[in-house]
């Protein structure tokens, strides 16, 4: 996943926080999808961090970037997010498209939209993605 908006240092599952509440639709999020997911980022995830040099070997790559790290950094990464969606985005949420919706209308106003801009479903996940992480830090 390349970002061109923004290129520097960072924390490494920053972009795929943006990818997924950004660019998937919350019936692949819920029950176990986005753990799927990002299980299979992670997984991903090693084998380049090996096959471009940033490690050694698989074990040493698993040892310096093991998954419990990774979804910390994903949740900060999502709790920036929603930072982002309720000072901004929410003053610009307009009426949504639902999965199946026909109407060329709506789809032509949500173009260029994250995806929690045209879901209520996905934006309701997002709210309840980010009260869940900040429950569990004790916020």
């Amino acid at each position: 996943l390349v970002d061109f908006q923004w290129a520097g240092f960072g924390l490494a599952a920053t972009d795929i926080a943006h990818f997924l509440t950004s660019a998937v639709h919350s019936d692949l999020l819920v029950d176990d999808g986005e753990e799927r997911l990002l299980r299979y980022y992670h997984d991903r995830l090693q084998i380049h961090l090996v096959q471009y040099g940033a490690y050694d070997d698989a074990s040493t790559a698993l040892e310096q970037y093991p998954y419990p790290i990774f979804v910390e950094q994903y949740e900060i990464g999502v709790l920036d997010i929603c930072r982002l969606m309720i000072a901004y985005t929410w003053s610009r949420f307009e009426e949504p498209v639902e999965k199946g919706d026909d109407d060329d209308e709506a789809r032509a106003r949500t173009m260029n939209k994250t995806s929690y801009n045209k879901s209520v479903c996905t934006f309701v996940w997002l709210l309840s993605k980010c009260d869940a992480i900040m429950k569990a830090r004790g916020v």
